[in-house]
């Protein structure tokens, strides 16, 4: 036998919902697109549709943080998505770029271990590592 987990962003919330089932045995809904999916940086609004559809499923959910975040924003994510701060619920992916992660992960990560919250740090070594032609 083979375990295998899958991961992709929420990005199309009518294709994300169409894939989201009711556990017959807990009552709690699931995506079944995926293991885990995230909310990207720039669909991470508070008050929008993919944090809010995040929030009602009950799979692991990533959330890609940028060189922007504030602190008082993850802490307001944790609260969102992990209420009851289930190990292995949340996972922070920071997209910030070699020249601005040392400046702004830190910070972010002192914060949030305070709150008591647990996370999974993980890195997205694609985003902010470009150059850009003439």
């Amino acid at each position: 036998t083979v375990e295998f987990y899958s991961s992709h962003e929420a990005l199309l919330l009518d294709y994300e919902s169409a894939l989201t089932r009711v556990d017959s045995r807990t009552g709690r809904l699931y995506n079944v697109s995926a293991h885990m999916v995230w909310i990207g940086e720039r669909t991470r609004q508070m008050d929008g549709a993919h944090l809010e559809f995040a929030s009602r499923i009950s799979n692991p959910i990533g959330v890609k943080l940028g060189p922007g975040v504030e602190a008082d924003e993850a802490l307001t994510l944790i609260d969102r998505l992990d209420p009851g701060r289930e190990p292995g619920r949340l996972t922070f992916i920071t997209r910030m770029g070699a020249d601005k992660v040392r400046d702004r992960l830190p910070e972010l990560v002192e914060k949030v271990t305070a709150s008591g919250a647990r996370v999974a740090w993980v890195c997205d070594p694609m985003h902010g590592n470009t150059f850009e032609a003439a």
